[in-house]
C-alpha cells in the first residue's frame, strides 16, 4: 500500500512539474516582462554569449544614439536581390513571426497603389512590447514621448492593428519633425507614398527591419530599405534611431526619464 502511494505521489509530481513547465512556457513573454520591469532602471545589460554575428544589423545595433536621428546604411544602396525586385506576384505584403520574447521582426512588401488605403486609420489597441505612457511638454505643446509605430506604415497598405507590426517607437523616430530638419519614417513613408500614388505601374520594393541590441524590448532603432523597381527615383538604406532628445530610454523595460 505504501508503494502504491509513493509511486501515485511521483505520478502527481511529474504531471505538475509537466504542466508548470509548459505554463512558463506559454508566458514565457509575460514572465520577461515581469522580471525586466521589476529591474526598473537598471542599466547592467543581461549578457548572451552567441557565436560572432557581423551582419549590418548587428552593426547597427552597437550604435548610440547622440541626438542625430538618421544614419545613412551603405550609400544608400539596398541589399534587395535580383529576385527580390521582381513583380511576378504584383503587390504584397509579409511579416514575421515575432520571436520568443514577442518582439516584432522584419517586414517586407511589394509596394504599389492597389494596397494604399482609402478609409481613415482606426486607433490603436495592440500593446507593443515595453510601451509606456509619458507625456511632455514641447514648446506648449503636450506629446507623448512613445508612439505604437508601424513597420510598414498605414498609409502604404492599410495594415493596422497586428501585433507583427507595431513597435513601441519615440515620437522622434515615427512622426515628422516640427522643430529641426531631421528625418523620421514618416517623412521616408510620405516621400514613397507620394511616387506611389503618382502612378499604378510604380512599384517599390520595401523592407523595415527594427534594430534590438540583445534581448531588449524595445527596440534602438529601424533600417529602411526602399528601391522602385522600373526606375531610380526610389533608393534609400537608412537607419533611423529610436532615441528622443532630452530623454534617456530603459531599452530593456521602456522606462524613461526626462533629464531636461
Amino acid at each position: 500500500m505504501a508503494i502504491h502511494r509513493k509511486a501515485k505521489l511521483r505520478r502527481i509530481v511529474i504531471v505538475g512539474s509537466i504542466l508548470g513547465a509548459g505554463l512558463a512556457f506559454y508566458n514565457r513573454a509575460a514572465i520577461v516582462e515581469q522580471v525586466f520591469d521589476t529591474a526598473g532602471s537598471s542599466k547592467a545589460a543581461p549578457e548572451i554569449k552567441n557565436t560572432v554575428d557581423t551582419s549590418i544589423q548587428k552593426q547597427l545595433s552597437e550604435l548610440s544614439y547622440t541626438g542625430q536621428q538618421v544614419h545613412t546604411v551603405n550609400n544608400n544602396q539596398t541589399f534587395f536581390t535580383a529576385d527580390e525586385l521582381k513583380i511576378d506576384n504584383g503587390a504584397e505584403q509579409k511579416l514575421s513571426r515575432r520571436d520568443w520574447l514577442g518582439r516584432p521582426q522584419v517586414a517586407n512588401a511589394m509596394l504599389n497603389k492597389s494596397l494604399m488605403p482609402s478609409a481613415k486609420r482606426e486607433p490603436l489597441t495592440v500593446r507593443t512590447p515595453g510601451y509606456k505612457v509619458y507625456r511632455f511638454n514641447d514648446n506648449g505643446r503636450e506629446k507623448y514621448l512613445y508612439n505604437r509605430s508601424h513597420l510598414i506604415g498605414y498609409q502604404l497598405t492599410g495594415l493596422n492593428n497586428n501585433s507583427r507590426n507595431l513597435i513601441t517607437g519615440t515620437v522622434a523616430l515615427n512622426a515628422t519633425h516640427s522643430d529641426d530638419n531631421q528625418q523620421s519614417m514618416e517623412d521616408f513613408e510620405n516621400q514613397i507614398a507620394s511616387y506611389l500614388r503618382a502612378d499604378s505601374t510604380h512599384y517599390v520594393r520595401y523592407r523595415v527591419t527594427p534594430i534590438y541590441r540583445n534581448i531588449e524590448r524595445v527596440p534602438r532603432g529601424v533600417e529602411i530599405e526602399a528601391q522602385s523597381v522600373k526606375d531610380n527615383a526610389i533608393r534609400l538604406n537608412v537607419y533611423i534611431f529610436n532615441g528622443q532628445p532630452n530623454w534617456q530610454i530603459n531599452y530593456y523595460t521602456g522606462s524613461a526619464i526626462h533629464t531636461n
